[in-house]
């Protein structure tokens, strides 16, 4: 029995392109934030039990509502969208990155105990 060997075919490999960290911050953002954004607008909407869809009048938001809501989500997107890209330019912006997040840190604690404190009227 004699075996007969073949060389292999000289394949290119093509590599799928490469996604950096803050390409992948940035599309995590857009899907964060739509979906937030989204989510005001259809958990009103739901199916009664014939499977129609009806919108829950008691939970909808009033138009001055949602405009607070989405400035709001607004304001927190731009403000993960300038901490995102500000991390990746450089050294100087990287400490600009850190002394913000710091900052965002020290305040959530002081509102955690100013809250506790004083209660808001609802």
């Amino acid at each position: 029995m004699e075996l007969n060997y073949k060389t292999s075919p000289n394949y290119k490999i093509v590599s799928t392109k490469q996604y950096t960290a803050r390409t992948v911050l940035n599309i995590m953002g857009i899907v964060i934030f739509g979906g937030v954004l989204l989510q005001s607008i259809t958990i009103p909407i739901s199916l009664n039990s014939s499977g129609e869809l009806f919108q829950m009048e008691e939970i909808k938001m009033s138009a001055r509502e949602f405009l607070e809501y989405a400035l709001f989500t607004l304001g927190c997107g731009m403000v993960y969208y300038f901490l995102v890209n500000s991390y990746f330019v450089g050294k100087k912006w990287r400490k600009i990155f850190f002394i913000t997040i710091t900052l965002l840190g020290f305040f959530s604690i002081y509102m955690v105990f100013y809250l506790v404190q004083h209660h808001p009227l609802h």
